[in-house]
């Protein structure tokens, strides 16, 4: 788009000079033609004129779009990532016996640009639900249009440039066994899903499509989309448990 707002205003220009120096002279001043060769002072002043014409030109675009080119050499650039490939274990220790209580991951938003990212606000806009080997959604949550809180609970915050912010995107709590009084199993708390931006749930088997979108002022929004599989099996143990869950998230 900018490269075509310089084309015209560029084209523009000629027909203007184009018309001012061929037609103009010739309709309202007389023009002396001569046949004497040019002198080396004229040709240099030729010259001379010719990049001053060709920096007058310049000079206009760069004042109708300097904005727009300095975008090209200082801008945000963003790369979001999770953390890990596969969901991290929280483990104890029960009499020598390792075991995961939770499964979780973080997502980073490095800004790789040569200027901070100013007023930087994370949204989730979608969250669908997708039973296990179906296209079709399942269940559609209401996102609402609040922004995610960073850390600090602040809303807004800089991204400086080559830095970057985490959040905590995902987490994944086992099943808990609850006892009577007598002691006795009495239930067991369902593994539960809790998802940046969304509060706890029930988690099922099935698939998680979830995206945001991340708002600067001195950049272009960046969407991404962050998907969960779960195949309704909990393993203590992350070695086993990465078959069973797996994410990912890419940029859209």
């Amino acid at each position: 788009m900018l490269w075509k707002k310089i084309g015209v205003t560029a084209i523009v220009c000629l027909v203007i000079g184009y018309f001012i120096g061929v037609h103009l002279p010739y309709n309202w001043i007389p023009v002396v033609v001569s046949d004497a060769p040019m002198s080396k002072t004229d040709y240099y002043q030729l010259i001379t004129s010719i990049f001053e014409a060709i920096g007058t030109c310049a000079a206009v675009i760069v004042a109708l779009f300097l904005n727009e080119i300095r975008a090209w050499f200082k801008k945000v650039t963003f790369e979001i990532k999770l953390d890990n490939d596969d969901a991290v274990e929280e483990i104890v220790d029960i009499k020598g016996v390792k075991k995961a209580t939770k499964y979780h991951n973080h997502v980073q938003f490095f800004n790789k640009g040569n200027i901070n990212a100013q007023n930087c606000e994370l949204y989730l806009e979608n969250a669908e639900f997708f039973l296990e080997n179906s296209s079709r959604c399942a269940t559609s949550l209401s996102v609402g249009n609040e922004s995610i809180s960073w850390n600090n609970n602040n809303t807004s915050v800089y991204i400086p440039s080559q830095g970057k912010k985490v959040l905590h995107i995902f987490e994944m709590t086992a099943p808990q066994k609850q006892t009577n009084p007598d002691g006795k199993i009495d239930n067991i708390k369902p593994v539960e899903y809790v998802f940046l931006g969304l509060p706890s749930m029930e988690a099922k088997k099935g698939k998680w499509e979830l995206t945001y979108c991340l708002y600067s002022t001195n950049s272009k929004p960046q969407r991404f989309k962050y998907s969960v599989v779960w195949n309704e099996t909990w393993e203590d143990r992350q070695t086993e448990m990465k078959n069973m869950l797996t994410m990912k998230l890419e940029q859209i």
